[in-house]
């Protein structure tokens, strides 16, 4: 997707891939040298960092959001195992709740199906504001070319 502050903390964290797998969001990224602490294992603040970003970019590709950004309110995570420098870190999450002003959502980071990171957020819901017709949902959506099942393709 366009990065709406190039160069920013994105570009300079790495960042993460993402991709569709059986109608869900995907994400994923390879731990570099970037990444790493001194013990060569991905630092616990970048894998908070991509857990943040890819819970939300999750719940907003499932879930009619209609939002541009929704602010994290809580993250917690759990670190279960080291991924360690070279390692092929993979996303997957889980909507579980939305309010009319919250968004709940979990999910589990692996490396080769082991879990090395289970975390969980909390999403503000704002209200949108003039002129903010962006909504990263449909644009995930349209870039991976992927329709919800809650919504219908005309066919002509």
């Amino acid at each position: 997707m366009p990065d709406a502050f190039p160069g920013g903390f994105d570009a300079a964290s790495g960042g993460f891939m993402i991709g569709l797998e059986a109608g869900e969001l995907v994400g994923g990224f390879r731990v570099t040298t970037l990444c790493c602490n001194r013990a060569g294992m991905c630092h616990g603040g970048k894998l908070a960092s991509v857990c943040d970003v890819y819970l939300l970019l999750a719940a907003l590709f499932r879930e009619d959001l209609r939002a541009a950004f929704l602010p994290t309110v809580s993250l917690t995570l759990d670190f279960m195992a080291p991924a360690m420098h070279g390692a092929w870190v993979e996303l997957r999450a889980e909507t579980l709740r939305i309010t009319r002003s919250l968004v709940f959502a979990q999910g589990l980071a692996t490396v080769e199906g082991t879990p090395v990171a289970r975390s969980s957020a909390i999403y503000h819901r704002t209200a949108p504001q003039d002129g903010d017709s962006q909504d990263i949902g449909a644009a995930l959506r349209a870039l991976l070319g992927h329709m919800p099942a809650t919504q219908s393709k005309i066919i002509p």
